[in-house]
């Protein structure tokens, strides 16, 4: 058993006992909070220093992956037939559906009679006892790859790719000379559904992984991928040591010299989750498994140590905290402080700082990038709204991860049955806000800081059921079958 989650423990204990204690590590949150914040502005003023396009490289032969697990087949299946769809000669790509762990024969066999009819286009393989969820599956499905492949493809299960996907992937590695290059992730019918959550998604790729590309050091996202064969091979494969093993290859290919360009065309859709409970679970996995890369990887990307330039460990940073928030630890130690009448203390002022900063982060960031991109203003506050809606789940993600808790690859539900009809919010929203209330009316708080500390922390339960409303409307829109919606 780990030693390290005690110790976390008994720290945060005494922080509650020990005003002194708690000054030092809420003093720390806040400077942590603000070097990041500040990170965005200096990689701003840092010029592009990009390496010359190689345009002569030979045309590639692609291996397009699709790992699966427990998933519709239905979906499946009709993934598999826009990839074989595609205006790129069938000699010039493979596909294979690696099938780990897949327990229900009617949720693979389907799956595997479809590829059958395919043999000479699609290898399929259904393993069971596959180990490094995702990561595994994609390290079986590279053993299997044709000798002849020249770049990874990595597509989702729900993902529907435009037909000129491929042709638009060599376009971009011929343009760019890249070892690898990352599409946008995109979802289908969101535009009169959901545009908000989409907004609030789409504002990674279009900050951090947008300037990321300027230092040619973009992370991995997981689908619409393509990387060079070989650099996959140099860099070790894929890794199941973090629950984002995109990110943590991306920090590998980086360290070893390859470079990786963000392609901002938008060449495939796939589904939001479905339901409150599944967005807060993703992101829940994105936020961990981030900080895990972080941690794993932080002497190479923080110190001299690694073989990375000022720029590329700067946006590696800003990648791998997109997601990050430290209001955990301000908001259990502001509690307990106030419930316990130690009134108007330094502590308190830094714990409730801490608290208001992360809220004003989250808005310049989401309602600038708004602005910037000229969206409507509902969807910019619907967009700001999800992501104060899963912003305790970022808090809970950051902070089990720093303290070595167990974290498990939980696989987005895609399936829309009506089992969703019975998600609602998450406990912790609503614990937030009736802790919020009570101190607001026990404590009375006369300090400007610490009432919009408060304040701040009603807002994530209307911003959940904003959010859950809009993926309501997003399920009865997505329900049928998926082809039906699409077409």
């Amino acid at each position: 058993m780990k030693l390290w989650p005690f110790v976390v423990c008994i720290m945060l204990i005494l922080a509650a006992i020990v005003p002194g204690v708690g000054i030092v590590i809420c003093a720390m949150v806040l400077v942590i909070q603000i070097t990041l914040i500040g990170i965005r502005p200096i990689i701003a003023c840092l010029p592009a220093r990009l390496t010359r396009g190689q345009r002569n490289v030979a045309t590639p032969r692609f291996s397009i992956h699709v790992a699966t697990h427990s998933e519709p087949p239905d979906m499946v299946i009709y993934t598999l037939r826009t990839l074989l769809d595609q205006d790129w000669s069938g000699n010039g790509y493979e596909i294979i559906v690696m099938d780990n762990n897949t327990t229900d024969p009617a949720l693979w066999k389907p799956v595997e009679r479809f590829c059958a009819a395919y043999p000479d286009r699609i290898t399929f393989l259904h393993w069971m006892g596959v180990s490094g969820a995702k990561a595994g599956a994609l390290n079986i499905a590279l053993e299997h790859t044709g000798a002849d492949a020249t770049h990874i493809v990595t597509v989702d299960a729900d993902y529907v790719v435009h037909r000129d996907f491929l042709s638009r992937a060599t376009e971009a590695l011929h343009r760019t000379g890249a070892d690898y290059v990352q599409f946008p992730q995109s979802y289908i019918a969101t535009t009169t559904t959901a545009p908000g959550i989409d907004a609030e998604l789409e504002e990674y790729f279009r900050t951090n992984a947008a300037v990321a590309d300027e230092a040619e050091a973009v992370l991995l996202t997981g689908t619409l991928c393509v990387i060079s064969k070989p650099a996959l091979s140099a860099a070790g494969g894929w890794s199941g040591a973090t629950t984002t093993e995109d990110a943590e290859l991306g920090v590998r290919l980086c360290h070893a010299g390859f470079t990786g360009r963000f392609i901002n065309q938008v060449v495939g859709k796939g589904l939001l989750p479905l339901s409150l409970r599944d967005l807060e679970k993703q992101r829940y996995r994105w936020c961990s498994g981030n900080v895990q890369t972080l941690l794993r990887h932080g002497s190479k990307i923080l110190t001299p140590t690694g073989n990375f330039n000022l720029h590329k460990r700067l946006v590696i940073l800003s990648q791998l905290t997109a997601w990050f928030s430290l209001s955990l630890v301000p908001f259990a130690l502001l509690t307990v402080w106030l419930l316990t009448g130690q009134g108007h203390t330094v502590a308190i002022t830094l714990a409730a700082g801490a608290i208001a900063l992360n809220l004003c982060d989250i808005t310049i960031r989401v309602v600038a990038r708004g602005l910037r991109d000229r969206l409507a203003l509902p969807v910019v506050l619907h967009a700001l709204a999800c992501r104060i809606a899963l912003a305790p789940q970022s808090a809970k993600a950051t902070f089990d991860a720093l303290t070595g808790s167990r974290l498990k690859f939980v696989v987005t539900d895609k399936s829309g049955d009506k089992a969703h009809a019975a998600d609602f919010l998450s406990g912790c929203h609503l614990m937030i806000f009736i802790t919020s209330v009570l101190l607001l009316i026990g404590v009375q708080p006369g300090d400007p800081l610490i009432l919009a500390a408060l304040l701040t922390l009603l807002l994530p339960l209307p911003a959940a059921l904003l959010t859950d409303r809009s993926l309501r409307a997003y399920r009865k829109a997505i329900v049928p079958p998926m082809t039906e919606v699409i077409t």
